[in-house]
């Protein structure tokens, strides 16, 4: 991998401004991960970070360190869509240097709205990072039905009508002895 030492000693800590909130990190090259390629309509941002504030969970942030101003919302596909099974290409498998499923991690590109009911998550082009070799890309899905806009709210509503749906009638009453 050729991470830029030069650029993540250059940047020895960075200002993260999403939404209007600063936060200064220091950032260590095991920390970056590299996108050969960019991103989609970014194909020149190539070092990403990702960051996790406790107070914006299931979100994180995938960070750019150039430009810094650059970050996008991300989430944990399986919190959304549990029976999430992407599958990734041969060649992007070869691409990754992936050599078993542990060494991915799977992220997806989130789109926030002002109404929070209309926030979406793109299904089809899961962002595909090897943790071993701080490599990533965000592949598309061919050939499966997953949607570019999956409404979050929608799903986490149908989750959790499911849980209810499988407790009902599970649960045993409860009795109290009363002491006489």
């Amino acid at each position: 991998m050729s991470t830029s030492k030069s650029m993540v000693e250059r940047k020895g800590s960075m200002t993260v401004n999403p939404y209007g909130r600063l936060v200064s990190l220091p950032v260590h090259s095991e920390n970056v991960f590299h996108f050969p390629e960019g991103l989609p309509a970014f194909e020149n941002v190539k070092e990403f970070v990702f960051l996790c504030k406790p107070d914006s969970r299931p979100f994180f942030f995938m960070h750019a360190l150039d430009p810094a101003d650059l970050a996008f919302v991300c989430i944990d596909p399986f919190l959304v869509t549990p029976d999430y099974s992407p599958r990734i290409p041969d060649s992007d498998v070869k691409f990754l240097h992936l050599e078993s499923p542990e060494e991915a991690f799977i992220a997806n590109i989130v789109t926030v709205t002002r109404d929070m009911r209309d926030i979406t998550v793109n299904l089809q082009g899961p962002i595909v990072v090897n943790i071993r070799a701080s490599l990533g890309k965000q592949i598309i899905c061919d050939g499966q039905k997953y949607p570019v806009r999956y409404r979050i709210w929608d799903a986490l509503n149908k989750l959790e009508v499911e849980v209810t749906e499988e407790n009902a009638g599970k649960e045993e009453p409860v009795t109290a002895a009363i002491p006489g």
